[in-house]
């Protein structure tokens, strides 16, 4: 049995599409979507290299279910959000910590590892991988970042 392929193949899209229905159901811009993580259309923020493919919803009035992807040992800031989220690492590495904390004190999330940010709460994530990573992430409503001076 080839676990990683039965995870990839298996075990991620089942997650990903439980955490993606539930908040959904109300919304007048969430349909049934199904979406590969290779034919994302994947577009740049404009908040430096960080791409965002938006698989529903829309991101800038309410919930909504995105791919972002991150270059390389992208270092990421701390910031905030004002409404929370669900994460999952889709391909390559995340590291996810809260303000008060320390990078080096915090696991090494990996493909199918999953985290929850409640809104308002300075944190920050780090990509420390060789590799492109790909996070799924579930906006609880409009999606944006607010940066910590």
């Amino acid at each position: 049995m080839n676990l990683p392929r039965l995870f990839r193949n298996f075990f991620l899209p089942t997650l990903i599409l439980l955490f993606s229905w539930m908040p959904y159901a109300l919304s007048t811009d969430i349909s049934n979507a199904a979406v590969a993580v290779e034919q994302a259309e994947f577009k740049t923020l404009g908040i430096g290299p960080i791409q965002m493919a938006v698989l529903n919803g829309n991101p800038e009035t309410g919930p909504s279910a995105v791919f972002l992807k991150f270059p390389p040992n992208f270092p990421g800031s701390m910031h905030s959000h004002t409404s929370g989220y669900h994460a999952i690492v889709v391909s390559g590495a995340s590291k996810h910590w809260l303000e008060g904390q320390n990078e080096s004190d915090v696991a090494l999330q990996q493909p199918g590892d999953y985290w929850y940010q409640i809104g308002g709460q300075p944190h920050q994530d780090s990509f420390p991988t060789d590799e492109p990573t790909v996070i799924y992430v579930q906006f609880e409503g409009p999606m944006d970042v607010l940066a910590r001076e």
